[in-house]
């Protein structure tokens, strides 16, 4: 599935992606903004044309993993800087 996912929408799936498999906290932000910014781009590309869609449904779904992933980067900064990051290894 994430082939076909990769192949149909490739234009904000291949940052989209770079975000979710990034390891690197220090460029996970920037990664996620990146990502962001592709998939706002294409829904305005889309405009309501998809209607509900596949490729719509797979944009509110993919902005919902970013935001949430935002977040635990912004809780683990959080917890950086208060000093207690919590062991990833």
């Amino acid at each position: 599935m994430a082939n076909t996912v990769k192949r149909a929408y490739p234009c904000w799936y291949t940052p989209y992606k770079a975000a979710l498999l990034e390891f690197d906290l220090d460029k996970l932000p920037q990664r996620i903004t990146e990502a962001q910014h592709a998939v706002m781009d294409r829904m305005i590309v889309l405009d309501g044309r998809d209607c509900g869609g596949s490729e719509s449904e797979a944009l509110i779904n993919a902005l919902i993993a970013l935001s949430d992933l935002q977040k635990m980067v912004e809780s683990v900064q959080v917890a950086r800087n208060s000093g207690d990051a919590p062991s990833i290894t």
